[in-house]
């Protein structure tokens, strides 16, 4: 036992790494048995081409290439790109390595990271929402929330999304325990998500300001204009490329879809003005909340933060199920203050509410058999309305108590 934890450095390590050259060989195997949508292949292709013969990402060679490649393997195209290059041009530095390598190893290393964003968004998450589970009941829920639908599906498609979400979730976790630097390159990192992870970068800008705290704007407000200025260097003329092939691929609006529009939609007679109504009411009670952002302390932030990431996920454009890991920190706070309510009745509370959640998302699953990158009203809404009630109901135990939500 002695010497197994004097060398627990070495052996845990070889541990991660075999688990990883595992879950590589695994998501291999699964996506030669699951062949359905794929978001990787674009990007793949964009980064491929350009490391090659120098072609813009935004080039039709590139929707070209990217068609060919899912005939030969079997793959459909996702609902928003395609089979085009809709990203950020510097987002293709994080598939430039991967353009090395051949078409599925690389998926498969994709899929990989696409599972481990996943687990860590809900293992940060609960850093995020200061709550004191157990660390096995941590590593359960956190896998069952990986492996479930539509988790599994964001990993059988290659998402990329997972990972800014993930770089989102750790730029929040820094910015509450005020370390604004690496708050800031974190999220720089999820800037793929823009609109919504500027929204959360302006609430850490107003309240890191506040305390005289000036380095996160800096490093966030920098790293943009470096990002700029290079991609102009090495892309010339990508931003009018990158407008015209999102403009031929989404000529209107039609392609907006957030969850607050799919709430509007039960209501066929009154859908416009609900809509706009639904959304204005958000933006409305997002503005409350942030009144007296810079008065407010550690235990204030954290709850603001919360539903913060909880409204936001009302405006994601596209309602898809990757914006639903902002919510769940959210439900773990409602969960900690019904574990320390009701004691046992509060964990077995917790624990039901929570998989008849998991149930209800794989019931969903097998009615419809949805594979696209577009869920369900019922998968886009229901756990951010069950995480939003439950967080108002726990806002005095979380803000004003007396007894502190995280002990020292």
């Amino acid at each position: 036992m002695l010497f197994l934890r004097k060398t627990a450095h070495y052996w845990i390590s070889l541990l991660a790494i075999a688990g990883v050259v595992g879950l590589v060989f695994l998501n291999l195997n699964l996506s030669e048995q699951f062949v359905h949508q794929d978001e990787f292949a674009p990007r793949w292709v964009a980064a491929k081409q350009w490391m090659t013969e120098g072609t813009s990402p935004y080039d039709r060679e590139v929707f070209e290439q990217t068609q060919a490649l899912w005939e030969t393997y079997g793959y459909t195209e996702d609902d928003f790109s395609q089979g085009h290059y809709l990203d950020l041009v510097w987002n293709l530095i994080l598939f430039l390595p991967f353009s090395f390598l051949p078409y599925l190893v690389a998926r498969a290393i994709w899929m990989t990271i696409t599972t481990l964003a996943l687990f860590f968004c809900v293992w940060f998450g609960f850093d995020l929402a200061g709550v004191r589970f157990h660390p096995i009941e941590k590593v359960l829920i956190a896998l069952l929330i990986t492996l479930s639908y539509p988790c599994f599906k964001l990993i059988l498609n290659a998402s990329v999304l997972p990972l800014y979400v993930f770089f989102m979730i750790l730029g929040t976790k820094k910015g509450l325990e005020g370390r604004s630097t690496a708050a800031g390159i974190y999220f720089l990192l999820s800037f793929g998500i823009f609109p919504l992870s500027l929204i959360l970068a302006v609430f850490f800008a107003i309240w890191l300001g506040s305390r005289r705290d000036s380095g996160f704007l800096s490093i966030y407000l920098t790293g943009l204009a470096f990002l700029l200025v290079t991609s102009l260097i090495l892309f010339p003329g990508w931003i009018p490329e990158w407008f015209a092939n999102f403009v031929q691929v989404h000529p209107d609006l039609s392609w907006i879809d957030t969850p607050l529009m799919r709430m509007a939609a039960f209501f066929p007679g009154a859908y416009q003005p609900l809509a706009i109504s639904l959304h204005v009411l958000t933006l409305f009670m997002l503005l409350v909340e942030w009144y007296g952002l810079p008065e407010s302390g550690e235990r204030q932030i954290r709850w603001k933060a919360l539903l913060t990431l909880n409204l936001i996920s009302f405006l994601n454009p596209t309602s898809s199920a990757v914006y639903l890991l902002l919510v769940w920190p959210s439900l773990f706070l409602f969960f900690e203050f019904l574990d320390e309510k009701w004691k046992i009745g509060g964990k077995i509370i917790s624990w039901t509410v929570f998989l008849i959640l998991l149930n209800r998302f794989w019931t969903d699953f097998q009615n419809t058999q949805n594979w696209s990158s577009t869920e369900s009203t019922v998968v886009s809404v229901l756990l951010p309305i069950v995480a939003l009630i439950g967080l108002e109901w726990t806002r005095w135990w979380a803000m004003e108590s007396p007894k502190p939500l995280i002990e020292d």
